[in-house]
């Protein structure tokens, strides 16, 4: 019978297998982006093609202002996305910092060091507090083209 592993072999299986999920976490975030993005995409051909070499009767205003709803819907889903992908990936770098780092006895814990230096000494903004805005500006986007396709169907 084989003898059972150390316990700080157990740890440092623990460790490559946590920052190996954190890269496929990484990947789901990535695609979650990119499908969203590609929605958003579609919807303003949507209203390129309804509203390209013609006035805009109560018909095509109709169709703008229901696209423009929905792509905001869209981006109020993505942005919720995006924080939520946010707090995962800090929960997960917590608990290597601060589970899983100290108990392999290393002289330098990466993890906790790179987050003091980049977040506690440079101030840096976690990315996904930076990349939660793009929705947010997406989405007053559509509102203004949804009010200006309105007041262009008043006239």
């Amino acid at each position: 019978m084989p003898d059972a592993p150390a316990p700080k072999a157990i740890v440092i299986e623990q460790y490559k297998s946590y920052v190996s999920d954190i890269g496929n976490v990484g990947t789901r975030y990535a695609t979650a982006n990119g499908f969203y993005l590609s929605v958003l995409t579609a919807l303003l051909g949507v209203l390129a093609y309804v509203g390209t070499g013609k006035a805009i009767d109560k018909t095509t205003c109709l169709v703008v202002v229901l696209v423009a709803v929905f792509a905001i819907a869209i981006c109020w889903i993505w942005r919720k996305t995006i924080v939520f992908y946010g707090k995962l990936f800090g929960g997960k770098f917590e608990v290597l910092k601060e589970k899983i780092e100290p108990q392999l006895g290393l002289e330098v814990n990466v993890y906790q060091a790179e987050f003091k230096a980049v977040y506690d000494e440079r101030k840096a903004e976690f990315l996904t507090s930076n990349e939660a805005k793009v929705p947010v500006l997406l989405a007053v986007f559509f509102a203004v083209v949804a009010v200006l396709a309105v007041c262009a169907a008043l006239k």
